[in-house]
């Protein structure tokens, strides 16, 4: 037998690792092997390819044709020198890196996703708070809508008379409202008080009085100030009060009205 050669070594060393070498060939690659230990390590490299492929779903041995089609194979890789050869368990292992390059970039892919999706959960979190920001800025202007158009109906309604003992003696007395809200009591027709005594006007909120204006009525046209907003009032009304006026009311009204 002759002595084997490094490129048949290397034509054969597939077939060698499939178990597909005839008894002869095999001995005399194990012999060139045992010569020459320092090519072990490529051996253990394609045995590692190849026990990859025990994870098919078929495992069985191989058949005779395969066997022969293998020894083509190696006999095919055998021809000219000048062409560049890659090994099968090469050819296999690139496809194995491209099936983990694959896995890998779907695994990144999956990860992105994820990514993505929380990435959107927390803008839809944000856009919910900000639509609820907006719908309470739309109450709130709501809000103050409405209580514009009520001060705009206090300031738009039509004067308001007072009925009272004084009204039964022939007085005249109204409210009214001018520009910015600003209220003003005017009547005609009052009765004189004597001098140490003033007239005194009282915004009644929950029956609570407020002090609201002092006048002093004459036989013409008297008009005075009301000093407190009457947009929550319940009624307003006129006293006669010592001179200077007084903080709670020491008479009956002479004159008042429901707001």
């Amino acid at each position: 037998m002759s002595e084997m050669n490094n490129e048949r070594f290397e034509d054969l060393r597939d077939a060698y690792v499939l178990g597909a070498l005839p008894e002869e060939e095999r001995r005399s690659f194990e012999d060139h092997l045992a010569a020459h230990p320092e090519r072990q390590a490529e051996i253990d490299d394609l045995s590692a390819v190849a026990g990859l492929l025990a994870f098919s779903p078929h495992e069985q041995e191989p058949s005779p044709e395969l066997r022969n089609r293998v020894m083509e194979m190696v006999e095919a890789e055998a021809e000219p020198r000048h062409v560049s050869r890659r090994s099968v368990f090469a050819r296999i292992g690139d496809y194995l890196d491209v099936r983990s390059l694959a896995l890998g970039a779907a695994t990144l892919l999956v990860i992105g996703l994820l990514s993505w999706n929380v990435l959107l959960q927390g803008q839809v979190q944000d856009l919910q708070g900000q639509v609820q920001e907006a719908q309470d800025q739309r109450q709130n202007l709501q809000a103050q809508i409405e209580e514009a158009q009520d001060q705009r109906q206090v300031q738009q309604s039509q004067t308001i008379e007072l009925e009272g003992s004084w009204a039964d003696q022939g007085a005249n007395a109204e409210v009214a409202s001018i520009h910015e809200n600003k209220i003003i009591l005017v009547a005609k027709n009052m009765p004189s008080v004597p001098e140490d005594r003033t007239c005194q006007i009282w915004v009644i909120n929950d029956d609570v009085p407020k002090p609201s204006g002092l006048f002093q009525p004459d036989g013409n046209m008297t008009a005075a100030p009301v000093t407190n907003s009457i947009t929550k009032a319940d009624v307003i009304a006129v006293t006669v009060e010592p001179a200077g006026g007084s903080e709670k009311p020491t008479s009956d009204p002479v004159l008042s009205a429901e707001l």
